[in-house]
């Protein structure tokens, strides 16, 4: 599964250990998730990395997750994004990489809902998704083994 991850989830993942932004800058981390930024948006992760984190821990954990990004050259604009435009990289970005999903908790993103299949989710909703999406996969592979073990 790929994704485009907005900044403001990066900057909720490192002040709340517990939160489903940082589940998910952690499967990004591990490989179980796979998420791509356009130059825009990773001149964007790096402002802001620049700017609010301060101590080590936070830094690492922002490292970390830059090194899982898969970078992608979008060479389209998308005007999707009503109030603001800026916003649109996220949509361009993911149209380029075939990806499903923007996870974001920017309204500007948010109230767009979908557009050409791509889905703007809040992070709570995106990992329900891909939690029931998981142990659906989980149950095909359980069901098929049984099959072929006769059990």
């Amino acid at each position: 599964m790929k994704i485009v991850v907005d900044t403001n989830i990066l900057m909720d993942a490192w002040s709340d250990n517990f939160s489903y932004a940082r589940k998910i800058v952690d499967a990004v981390i591990s490989g179980e998730i796979q998420a791509v930024a356009s130059h825009k948006i990773w001149r964007e992760y790096q402002l802001i990395l620049d700017r609010l984190v301060n101590d080590q821990e936070h830094y690492d954990l922002a490292n970390r997750f830059f090194e899982a990004v898969k970078m992608v050259e979008v060479r389209r604009r998308v005007n999707v994004v009503k109030y603001d435009r800026d916003d649109n990289k996220f949509f361009a970005c993911a149209e380029e990489a075939g990806v499903k999903f923007i996870i974001s908790n920017d309204m500007h993103l948010i109230e767009v809902g979908e557009y050409q299949g791509i889905r703007a989710m809040r992070p709570k909703d995106f990992w329900l998704e891909y939690e029931a999406e998981e142990k659906d996969s989980d149950g095909d592979w359980k069901n098929w083994m049984r099959t072929i073990m006769g059990k």
